[in-house]
């Protein structure tokens, strides 16, 4: 069968129209499970969202990382065997229990190898018995004729595991539609997980390359003892430990019918879809009541905090204050806030900062991260320029929070932003998937789709005066964490700090007689000038040479 992926992106994309209030219609199925479809006809594919709320934030820490996992190895493909009732999944059930306890055996045997190397060892033996197994699992999957069922049909598939929810998405022709309906009931029914082994190792991988250290830094030090604030490579021996068995319980808990939300664009009525998901992922039994995950909270005035590290090519400045969640009323006038300062070229922090200034190379700013549902941060992520300090950058930054806290906002500059949210919204509701992406993000934030229709009117009824006292209320230093980055010891030194290194080596070769001692007091030193301006750091190179003998001046 010819392969309609193109077709599907350039049919959703293209003829999709930005919705009204009306076209939002919303219905409950007979276990819980909330539905929310936009008609659009004309449409000869459709797209179709799967919201379980919850995502990283209601992970145990035993189970960090499961949301990955699940979205993996539970949405990763849709092969035959995954969806089969009889023997077949009998016998896929065996092998995966197989395989896990051959897996614990190998983990244990490598542990006592550790302790004791000279000591006799099964772990040939088990190894070959698991590469055993395992093959029979990849053979089992390459067998299948069909392969992936979505792809086969023209359609594409993918999951997102984010903090605050997992998402799955699909999009298919118009005549999968009931097919789409029984194969993910199945999917939920079984939740078979057959390829959980591989996607633990690719994501225990993923995790171990991760160079980029300084959102986890800032999230650690703005959000400690939070899940938010969790770095998943930090659970690395948890993951690696985690269960077949134990990730299957965990998708039961979590992946209820009670707490799933369905979310489809597409050129179909209520009525003719209702009866299709009904019998289908209506028909899912919801497990018992689970307790509700208790999480901790802390306070948005938790104190001014710093780190700084050594990471990277090059310095970068990150900082973050702790907000409000999207379900309070400050929410909007902080978005507004953050379109201020960094949405877009004409935003201060890139026209003023980057542009007339000539201070960062790099300009992003980030809201609700890593979450939007709890409290979590607005992240201003800088990157210095040639020449200029960490402290420069940090100093710049600071007064352009003062300016929009304590400046009237010219009515030209307001006008241009709420255009361009407006504008971004309207994007976002023209396509198919994004505009299930927003409905299903304002469910799993904010508890509500309707958001995602209100906040627009609520943006024109907004105020400048109220933008600045939510800036004052929230972007404040005891609501602030900065995580200050400098270049790794050994990486790629501008002239300025590569003479300064060579200048402080002399100086510490003729004083310190450990080379790694002496390297480490270097590195750190560095690090410190890189505190000060180019200037500063100038006035100090010559200082230092000064009490070099000539020679090595």
């Amino acid at each position: 069968m010819r392969l309609l992926v193109p077709f599907l992106a350039a049919t959703l994309g293209l003829q999709a129209q930005a919705p009204r209030p009306s076209e939002v219609q919303e219905r409950r199925l007979a276990n819980g499970a909330r539905l929310l479809l936009v008609e659009r006809r004309g449409l000869s594919a459709f797209h179709a969202a799967l919201v379980f709320p919850g995502g990283r934030a209601e992970e145990p820490a035993a189970a960090a990382g499961a949301t990955d996992l699940l979205a993996r190895a539970l949405y990763g493909a849709t092969r035959p065997e995954d969806l089969d009732q009889g023997k077949g999944q009998a016998a896929l059930e065996a092998l995966l229990k197989q395989e896990e306890g051959l897996l614990e055996a190998v983990r244990l045997e490598r542990l006592l190898l550790r302790r004791d190397p000279a000591a006799p060892s099964q772990l040939p033996a088990l190894e070959a018995n698991l590469e055993s197994v395992q093959s029979q699992l990849r053979a089992q999957a390459a067998l299948s004729p069909l392969g992936d069922l979505y792809l086969s049909r023209g359609g594409r598939q993918w999951a997102v595991a984010s903090s605050d929810a997992l998402t799955a998405h699909v999009e298919l022709p118009q005549e999968a539609f009931e097919f789409w309906c029984r194969t993910e009931a199945q999917r939920l029914r079984n939740a078979t997980l057959g390829r959980f082994a591989q996607a633990r190792a690719d994501f225990a991988a993923e995790l171990r390359a991760k160079g980029d250290k300084g959102p986890a830094l800032l999230y650690g030090a703005a959000l400690p003892g939070h899940p938010y604030g969790r770095d998943l490579a930090d659970h690395l021996p948890a993951l690696e430990a985690l269960r077949w068995s134990e990730l299957r319980a965990h998708a039961r808990r979590v992946l209820r019918p009670d707490r799933l939300t369905i979310i489809l664009v597409g050129g179909f009525s209520m009525e003719a879809a209702l009866p299709l998901l009904e019998r289908h992922l209506g028909s899912l039994p919801t497990p018992p009541a689970s307790e509700t995950a208790v999480l901790p909270e802390i306070p948005a005035d938790l104190g001014d905090r710093r780190v700084q590290a050594a990471a990277g090519e090059s310095a970068r400045l990150l900082m973050g204050w702790r907000i409000c969640a999207r379900s309070h009323p400050d929410h909007l006038a902080l978005r507004m806030a953050a379109q201020l300062l960094g949405g877009g070229q004409s935003s201060r922090l890139q026209s003023r900062l980057q542009r007339q200034k000539g201070l960062v190379t790099k300009v992003a700013l980030g809201l609700d991260l890593p979450g939007g549902r709890l409290p979590g941060l607005l992240v201003a992520d800088l990157e210095p320029a040639p020449g200029h300090s960490l402290a420069e950058v940090e100093g710049a930054l600071q007064g352009e929070i003062l300016r929009l806290q304590q400046d009237p906002i010219p009515q030209e500059e307001w006008q241009r932003a709420l255009a361009q949210l407006e504008s971004e919204q309207l994007r976002d509701q023209d396509v198919p998937g994004t505009l299930a992406d927003s409905l299903g993000l304002a469910c799993a934030e904010g508890g509500d789709w309707r958001l995602a229709e209100l906040e627009p009117q609520r943006l024109r009824a907004l105020a400048p005066e109220a933008v600045q006292a939510a800036a004052r209320a929230w972007l404040k230093p005891t609501h602030r964490a900065t995580v200050l980055l400098e270049p790794t010891p050994g990486t790629s030194l501008d002239p300025l700090d590569a003479e300064l290194s060579r200048v402080l080596q002399a100086l510490a070769a003729s004083r310190i007689q450990d080379p790694a001692q002496r390297e480490h007091l270097v590195a750190e030193a560095i690090r410190q000038l890189r505190m000060l301006n180019s200037e500063e750091r100038r006035r100090t190179l010559k200082l230092l040479a000064a009490q070099l003998p000539p020679e090595k001046r």
